[in-house]
């Protein structure tokens, strides 16, 4: 989340250092405010005066605080597909089960997550039909590293099965990070649930294996 090469602006593009320089302390401050206030409570000049640069500065690459939102989102996603990537890419991975595979990826986003902090702007996102509309094109992309793994384990999966096994991984994610669960069921609630989705792709691939579609 730090490589202020990867920091992307809403408006004008940072080509010098001093620009990306900026962005970087935009994006940094506001990860700590919506981590530290919430999202809500959290205002364009307190991202400014936390960055310690001008308010019109912030507005030079952002015009607003939804812009900002998007654009960590954004760098998330990216930093989430880089992991989903080097899995798909292991030479063995045609020769593990599926909760093997389901682990390392769900497994890796979760110590992504914990040690980056608490990612509240995801949350204020999927809450917000507007914010999830303005970063549709990063989700879909999320979407598909995620489900390219999955196709190639099991080539015949279609775009539904595909699309619940996302989303039930994002549960157990959320599971994975959330203190309440880590308290009630010890350090690791999200290997339960990834047993569950391992078991949903164990039956769709024997479903289109055995021709009961």
């Amino acid at each position: 989340m730090y490589d202020p090469d990867k920091y992307k602006a809403a408006r004008t593009k940072p080509l010098q250092a001093r620009g990306k320089e900026r962005v970087r302390l935009i994006l940094s401050a506001a990860l700590e405010l919506f981590q530290e206030k919430g999202i809500e409570d959290t205002t364009t000049n307190d991202i400014a005066q936390r960055a310690r640069i001008p308010i019109g500065s912030l507005y030079r690459y952002y015009p607003n605080k939804d812009a900002i939102i998007v654009a960590l989102t954004d760098l998330y996603i990216n930093d989430v597909i880089d992991i989903f990537d080097t899995i798909g890419a292991h030479p063995m991975l045609a020769y593990l089960s599926w909760e093997e595979i389901l682990l390392l990826m769900v497994d890796a986003w979760v110590n992504y997550t914990r040690l980056n902090g608490p990612f509240m702007f995801l949350y204020a996102e999927k809450a917000s039909p507007h914010l999830n509309k303005l970063n549709e094109a990063s989700w879909q992309r999320f979407v598909r590293s995620f489900s390219g793994v999955l196709k190639k384990r099991c080539p015949e999966a279609n775009e539904r099965e595909l699309l619940i096994a996302f989303h039930l991984s994002l549960a157990a994610v959320d599971l994975g990070v959330d203190d309440r669960f880590i308290q009630i069921g010890g350090e690791y609630p999200h290997h339960e649930a990834v047993g569950a989705v391992a078991s949903y792709m164990l039956h769709a691939c024997n479903r289109h294996t055995h021709g009961m579609l």
